[in-house]
């Protein structure tokens, strides 16, 4: 191996081929083919979706499976993908799909995606997903993972501004009052000294002897 810049240069692709070779790789249970990558008819489901796939892909085959949704993200992710065989697939057109929807309407083409109907809800069902509303998707939400999820987080803002309204309430109240005593204090003590000055007053009158 050659020295200088060179060498250091060649050492360091060595190191870095493996890494390469592993974040380029064919997912389980796909069928990689230079860029195309073959996930069609695996019985794969949500859970079972391998979680990526190569950076370089051009065509993606998922048709035949069991999926309902795809995790977001998951073709946008893929900058390089032309194509994506989604078809023969339950899908259920609510709230989850929303990610799909949304990278649909961004594909030049339609009509290569017009297989893709919706399998539930029953409202929806055999509609085609491309030329669905967003609305459409939203109102046809049910109580699912994602929305119970959404409804999760928007219970827990709402109690955290309750508490922090509540806190400032304390917080106010504690003031006032530390104010009110503030301002107390000194008229206590002016009538403090003034009792004691009658007091002392009082006593001295008692002690002096009465002539005759």
């Amino acid at each position: 191996m050659g020295s200088g810049p060179h060498g250091a240069l060649r050492l360091l692709l060595l190191l870095l081929a493996p890494l390469s070779r592993v974040a380029a790789g064919c997912p389980a249970p796909c069928h990689c083919a230079g860029t195309l990558v073959d996930c069609g008819r695996r019985g794969l489901t949500w859970a079972s979706l391998p979680a990526a796939f190569p950076p370089g892909t051009t065509e993606l085959v998922l048709t035949g499976n069991n999926l309902t949704a795809l995790p977001p993200g998951l073709l946008d992710g893929l900058p390089a993908l032309r194509a994506a065989h989604l078809g023969a697939n339950p899908w259920r057109c609510d709230c989850r799909l929303l990610p799909l929807r949304g990278w649909l309407a961004g594909r030049p083409e339609r009509a290569p995606y017009r297989e893709l109907r919706c399998a539930s809800p029953p409202a929806l069902q055999g509609r085609v997903l491309p030329y669905l509303a967003e609305q459409e998707l939203r109102a046809a939400c049910s109580p699912g993972a994602l929305c119970r999820g959404a409804l999760a987080v928007q219970l827990v803002l709402l109690g955290l501004g309750l508490l922090h309204a509540l806190l400032l309430g304390l917080l106010l109240s504690r003031l006032r009052n530390l104010r009110s005593r503030n301002r107390a204090a000194p008229d206590l003590s002016l009538r403090a000294l003034l009792e004691a000055e009658a007091a002392e007053v009082s006593t001295s009158s008692a002690e002096q002897p009465i002539s005759d």
